[in-house]
C-alpha cells in the first residue's frame, strides 16, 4: 500500500514553520555558509596569471647568483 507524500508528512507534522524567525535565521546562515564552502569550488571569472601568483608584481629581472665550481669562485 502506497501513501501520498503530503499525507505522510500532515501525518508526522512535518511542515516547516515559515512563520517562525528562528526558521528565516537558520535557512540565512545555512545559505551563507553552503555559498563558503562551494565558492572555491566554482570556476572563477577572471583569467589566472600563467605563474600562479604574480599577476600583480612587476616582472623579474635577471638573476644575478654567485657560482662555485669545485670550491673556487669565479
Amino acid at each position: 500500500m502506497t501513501r501520498n507524500l503530503a499525507a505522510v508528512i500532515s501525518d508526522t507534522g512535518g511542515s516547516l514553520p515559515i512563520g517562525e524567525w528562528q526558521f528565516w535565521v537558520a535557512s540565512g546562515l545555512a545559505l551563507v555558509a553552503a555559498f563558503l564552502v562551494l565558492k572555491p569550488l566554482l570556476p572563477s571569472k577572471r583569467p589566472s596569471p600563467p605563474c600562479g601568483g604574480c599577476g600583480r608584481s612587476k616582472p623579474a629581472g635577471p638573476a644575478r647568483t654567485e657560482l662555485t665550481i669545485e670550491g673556487s669562485r669565479r
